[in-house]
């Protein structure tokens, strides 16, 4: 029988932390370990951890090493066939979502992530409710699962991304390998979107920072000039509607690290696996479904859902 391992990366998030683990617990398919690691909090969390959750495995490390560090080291660190990431601040809907998506993964063992439909509190969902499962070019980090065989035969995430867009890098990689990310609509993962250590301005740096790394490392050469000056100019567009305006200048100043860090993981993926992380990109990303207006009927299929295509 498949085991699970569940990690969840945390700072400073006490009490939201206290919630997603107890929505984790009252699953029906129970999880074979939990592995909670705190990237350096100082507000209790290990004394509540002690104090309430004895049963589950808990690592402070010494000095925060960042979202994306954290998760490779809870991947390192457990040992079930899957491993479910959500964020400290998620949790699944429904009882039997964990089950539902396990299921679909040993039903398809050439899948090697299960992106779940994530929904927030101000009533966005990312996926259309009630289609049948799809190919997606990555998952939303707050709630997914992976095919430990999967990552293991294609690498953890790039530690040097220290936060954002490495759901994107690794699925490339994934494709590449052969392996298939499907999102599962029907299994709902909620997001509270705790407003602690939430900086929309660090967030839209660091994407297109990573998003620049990722094609320096991951895209076929003869595709790489236009790809990178593609990326550059959706995410400048972006960040020109929504701010703030000075990210362009930030992300130029690290050009040296952005080429440095590129080149050190390049390992293009071959051009077909990456025409079709584009096209999927392009017609099945992971939305906004709740950004839909509200006069107008919600998406019913993939193509209808757009989201994040510039600098994808």
């Amino acid at each position: 029988m498949a085991t699970v391992s569940a990690v969840i990366a945390t700072f400073n998030r006490c009490a939201e932390l206290r919630t997603a683990l107890t929505r984790l617990r009252g699953q029906s398919l129970a999880v074979a370990e939990i592995l909670v690691v705190d990237d350096g909090s100082t507000d209790g969390t290990g004394a509540m951890m002690r104090a309430e959750f004895p049963d589950a495995r808990y690592v402070r490390l010494p000095e925060n090493r960042g979202l994306i560090w954290a998760r490779n080291f809870g991947f390192v660190n457990t040992t079930g066939d899957y491993v479910l990431s959500v964020d400290d601040d998620s949790w699944f809907v429904d009882d039997d979502g964990l089950a539902r998506a396990v299921a679909h993964m040993e039903a398809h063992p050439d899948v090697a992530a299960a992106a779940c439909n994530i929904t927030t509190r101000d009533g966005l969902v990312y996926l259309p409710p009630g289609a049948a499962p799809f190919e997606v070019p990555w998952y939303v980090g707050c709630g997914h699962l992976l095919r430990r065989t999967a990552v293991e035969q294609t690498g953890l995430y790039l530690a040097e991304f220290y936060r954002q867009g490495e759901e994107k890098e690794r699925c490339l990689r994934l494709y590449g390998a052969g392996w298939r990310v499907m999102a599962l609509p029907d299994v709902m993962v909620h997001h509270h979107k705790s407003e602690k250590n939430r900086v929309p301005g660090l967030v839209r740096r660091f994407d297109h920072r990573n998003d620049l790394i990722r094609e320096v490392a991951r895209c076929p050469v003869r595709l790489l000039p236009w790809r990178f000056a593609r990326v550059w100019a959706g995410n400048s567009w972006k960040n020109l509607r929504h701010g703030p305006r000075t990210t362009d200048l930030w992300v130029l100043t690290r050009l040296p690290e952005i080429l440095r860090i590129g080149l050190k993981h390049r390992r293009p993926v071959d051009e077909a696996a990456y025409r079709h992380w584009l096209h999927l990109a392009a017609t099945a990303a992971p939305g906004r479904v709740g950004d839909a207006p509200a006069s107008g009927p919600l998406p019913t299929s993939p193509r209808e859902v757009r989201g994040g295509w510039e600098g994808a």
